[in-house]
């Protein structure tokens, strides 16, 4: 009986030539039609009595069409991250000069120019009240905030103190709380201040603004412009 002599499996990858390297150029990676030449000859080396399962095969073709697709959605995503970084930082930029909303408790009070602010308020309510107080912790002023949708609540104190008399110059805090049957709860409180500058961070993330009471904050956050 003539027996059948298999033909040989063992690819020496480092003397196959593949139809894309008459540039005689050493690649560092396998390019498609590299990756699909290298499957061409594996299939024409395969063992006629061991040929490659059906199995195998697809799996192989899944594994470069994942790879292919990661590789192109990665370069899809750096250039979105790269126009987010670019867009934040322009954003942040034009902000110079304008009023911002952030969250805080403390605000410098001139003598004459009023503070203004505003409160996070969970539902619509009519008990919502604002509270003025000095740096010793001496109760000023009480804001009752009227009937408020939920959502942001303006509030203002123009310096006035309860009994009528204007307030000295200096910082003061502010609080606020819905006032229930039960008790009170508390709420969040953003106070104005204008943009002095901007510093951006090099690749347009992470830019911070710096206003007018000395504070910086993250572009984040910025609760609203007014």
């Amino acid at each position: 009986m003539t027996s059948i002599s298999s033909t040989n499996t063992d690819l020496d990858l480092a003397n196959l030539q593949l139809a894309s390297s008459s540039k005689n150029k050493a690649k560092k990676e396998l390019g498609q039609e590299d990756f699909l030449a290298l499957m061409i000859t594996q299939l024409q080396n395969q063992d006629p009595l061991k040929p490659m399962e059906n199995g195998e095969f697809i799996g192989q073709m899944a594994q470069f069409s994942t790879v292919t697709g990661i590789a192109g959605m990665s370069r899809s995503i750096a250039g979105l991250t790269d126009a987010f970084n670019s867009g934040q930082a322009l954003q942040a930029a034009s902000m110079v000069g304008r009023t911002v909303l952030t969250e805080g408790t403390s605000a410098m009070f001139s003598g004459s120019r009023p503070v203004s602010g505003a409160v996070e308020l969970p539902y619509g309510t009519s008990s919502a009240v604002v509270r003025v107080y000095t740096n010793a912790g001496e109760l000023v002023r009480e804001l009752p905030l009227g009937t408020q949708q939920a959502g942001l609540g303006n509030f203002a104190w123009d310096g006035t103190m309860a009994n009528g008399q204007p307030a000295p110059a200096g910082r003061y805090r502010f609080t606020a709380a819905i006032e229930g049957r039960t008790g009170s709860t508390a709420l969040t409180t953003y106070l104005a201040s204008k943009v002095e500058s901007v510093t951006l961070a090099g690749d347009g993330s992470g830019s911070q603004i710096r206003t007018d009471s000395g504070a910086t904050v993250r572009l984040s956050q910025v609760k609203a412009v007014m």
